[in-house]
């Protein structure tokens, strides 16, 4: 009986001591913090209610600018209430942005096809409307853009398609956990994504919502995009003080005292959302990558934050006892894996798509013994083979689906990126 009390008094003190353990407050200063130079916003409601095609427009105050560099954020599924996004949306627009929030859908439907086209008008009337006398100027060479789930996959598309659309190219685009019907929102390749917008996709370890099928399809088929400002970032989950930190779907959300951003429509992806304040999730991931991509795109500063498998981008603050929280996994990982592809016209495969059993690679130098590897859509590599001619016939077991490869040696590093179809 003596060893039992003593057990549970053992167990007492480590659920007491676990309790004192707190998660890190949100930074004073750089990516991530508050420090904003404007105290509030004005809302122009052109979506609350409305059908597709509408948009909610946010100018800073408390300041009013003259003119403000244009962030569009782009809602998830459902998400037409955006108190949920509000201290996000909120911290942009008091750092100094006009904020436009397209809405591409009137209600919970399944219309996915015709979200981009719905986005894209979204944004075109909200451009307009900043033409107009009494708003801020928009700096349209300062143009960014983000968004969260199918926001996220809309992100892409919006950046692949600007000029389809007459939309300003973006310095840089935020993927955060994009998820989607694949079918019909996803572009058929996102080989226009441009090489010169940087571009972020995160996503969460344990997002039971829409994994992660999106976001790596998102990374590996931006083929145009070098890797020296193109990352993949995955967000863990942490327990080892409270509040926990969780790795769901959801950790982009989170909400303000401000009723700006609250517009009272409810829906059933509005009831089971959360509606939480900021936590670390906030502070040193999203907040933070966000603003380190905003400031290396817009002046070449914070980019060791943004991209390159740092120790700074990776960094998640530390629990109240000093223990590092557990911190972001980064692709591709370490220092040499930050390569600008070079020469992407100096390898092809043919046919694409190829049938089972073998395709051809063609390499126009083989200098530095390069080697073909190709990887399926989880980004789990399944082939390696070296090249030791200029035509090279590949042979095969592989099932028909889709397929990423790269071509690299030991003088470029990555040569050429593309993906394989396979029927």
């Amino acid at each position: 009986m003596q060893k039992f009390y003593t057990l549970l008094i053992f167990a007492f003190a480590a659920a007491s001591l676990n309790a004192q353990i707190t998660q890190p407050l949100q930074p004073t200063t750089g990516p991530g913090s508050n420090n904003l130079n404007y105290t509030g916003a004005t809302l122009y409601d052109y979506g609350t209610n409305a059908n597709a095609d509408g948009f909610w427009l946010f100018e800073p105050t408390g300041p009013t600018p003259d003119s403000a560099n244009v962030v569009v954020f782009i809602h998830g599924w459902g998400e037409t209430n955006l108190k949920f996004y509000g201290a996000f949306i909120d911290r942009i627009v008091r750092a100094g942005n006009i904020v436009i929030c397209p809405r591409y859908e009137k209600t919970v439907d399944t219309v996915y096809g015709t979200y981009t086209d719905s986005c894209a008008r979204g944004i075109q009337l909200a451009l307009e409307v900043l033409q107009t006398a009494g708003h801020v100027k928009p700096r349209l060479y300062n143009y960014f853009v983000l968004g969260h789930s199918m926001g996220g996959v809309l992100t892409a598309n919006m950046s692949t398609l600007y000029n389809h659309y007459g939309l300003p190219k973006p310095l840089a685009a935020f993927s955060m956990e994009p998820g989607a019907n694949i079918t019909d929102l996803l572009l058929a390749n996102y080989d226009g994504f441009p090489a010169d917008v940087k571009y972020l996709i995160a996503i969460g370890h344990d997002d039971a919502i829409v994994d992660s099928t999106a976001g790596k399809i998102l990374f590996y088929q931006t083929t145009a995009v070098p890797t020296s400002h193109k990352n993949l970032v995955c967000q863990y989950a942490d327990s080892h003080g409270t509040p926990v930190i969780t790795a769901t779907h959801f950790e982009p959300c989170s909400i303000t005292s401000n009723s700006l951003y609250d517009d009272g429509e409810s829906n059933i992806v509005t009831l089971v959302s959360s509606g939480v304040p900021p936590d670390v999730v906030d502070f040193y991931c999203y907040w933070k990558l966000w603003d380190a991509l905003y400031r290396c795109a817009l002046s070449g500063t914070d980019c060791d934050i943004a991209f390159g498998d740092t120790y700074a981008q990776k960094y998640m603050g530390t629990w109240s006892d000093s223990t590092p929280i557990t911190p972001l996994y980064v692709i591709p990982n370490g220092p040499t894996a930050v390569n600008v592809v070079k020469e992407a016209n100096s390898v092809a495969i043919f046919p694409n798509p190829a049938g089972r059993g073998s395709f051809e690679l063609s390499v126009m130098k083989t200098e530095g013994s390069p080697v073909l590897e190709l990887f399926d859509v989880n980004g789990r590599q399944i082939m390696q083979q070296q090249i030791v001619a200029n035509n090279t016939a590949i042979k095969h077991q592989l099932s028909p689906g889709m397929y990423f490869y790269q071509v690299q040696n030991t003088v470029d590093g990555v040569i050429a990126k593309g993906k394989l179809v396979v029927q």
